[in-house]
């Protein structure tokens, strides 16, 4: 864990603390050997729904009651997890928190930075990121005791062992717990990388190094890239002339191409031409009727010219 975490206000309660499950495994084993609860410490667990307080001389002459090294040895990893948050991380000691409230308020922005966590009740293990854990509690009774404030410290820990110890940061070998409470790879955060100076901050995003927006070069297709490797390749004469035949057959079929082109568009040309003198025509032709000047004679003459106009 790095230093300078802002964890003054959770005192000696480092619930917070990430460990790889190799970690936990010796811990258990040391437990497992009734040497890991301080034998001058007391410290509170739940029994039956009430709070029970026992030093830690009786939890470590206890310790042999449960599984021995061996068995811890031979321990899937979700099992260590499971065991190391039920039988350690809801043994808390028994310490005095000046700002309980204060404890409550900043607990949640902390959870919400971690983003491997294992939530442990009873046998069944689940694993998530702290955002959503916090979100939930969020909703429960933590409101009201940052409001309002604990009556006593019995109070205090039956929330902390309902909402709090259940939860373990789990590293991965090779990854490390930030200043943010977040785990991280070793060296994500570099020497002229700033740590952050707000109370929780989150992590900074980072640009992958390889990314799906690919340069100009690296977007051909694999048949362009065959294509241009093949053609460089150093041939013998035969294939060398089929190869000029086919550049041959590429610029006479350019040349047709463009040709044709040209020819529709000469024709096109003509069409639009012909159709316009036509209904410049027929617009005369309008207008002239109009005066009542012309005789009938003339516009049926004229009708007949149309109509043998339009159907050519």
């Amino acid at each position: 864990m790095e230093e300078n975490n802002n964890t003054d206000v959770f005192g000696e309660l480092d619930w917070y603390r990430a460990k790889t499950v190799e970690e936990m495994r010796n811990d258990l084993i040391i437990m497992a050997k009734g040497d890991y609860f301080n034998d001058e410490t007391s410290y509170v667990f739940m029994s039956g729904g009430e709070i029970v307080i026992r030093s830690g001389f009786d939890l470590n002459d206890q310790a042999p009651e449960g599984p021995g090294p061996e068995e811890y040895q031979q321990m899937s990893d979700e099992q260590i997890v499971q065991q190391y948050v039920s039988r350690i991380k809801m043994y808390p000691p028994l310490v005095s928190i000046a700002d309980k409230e204060g404890f409550a308020e900043a607990y949640l922005p902390a959870l919400d930075n971690m983003n491997n966590v294992a939530s442990v009740f009873g046998n069944d293990v689940q694993y998530g990121d702290g955002m959503t854990m916090a979100s939930e509690i969020q909703t429960g009774a933590i409101g009201d005791y940052i409001q309002t404030g604990f009556k006593d410290t019995k109070e205090f820990y039956k929330w902390y062992l309902s909402d709090v110890a259940p939860h373990q940061a789990v590293m991965q070998p090779g990854q490390k717990q930030a200043e943010d409470f977040s785990i991280v790879d070793e060296g994500f955060y570099e020497e002229t990388t700033p740590p952050p100076n707000t109370r929780f901050p989150r992590r900074p995003q980072t640009q992958p190094e390889s990314t799906v927006f690919k340069q100009e070069e690296d977007r051909q297709s694999v048949a362009d890239k065959f294509n241009e490797k093949f053609n460089n390749i150093p041939v013998g004469p035969v294939t060398e002339k089929i190869r000029e035949g086919g550049k041959q057959l590429e610029e006479s079929i350019s040349r047709s191409y463009y040709g044709l082109l040209a020819s529709l568009t000469k024709i096109g040309d003509g069409v639009k031409s012909k159709v316009g003198e036509l209904v410049d025509k027929d617009n005369q032709f309008f207008e002239e009727t109009q005066t009542n000047n012309v005789p009938l004679k003339d516009i049926i003459a004229r009708l007949q010219d149309f109509r043998n106009n339009n159907d050519n």
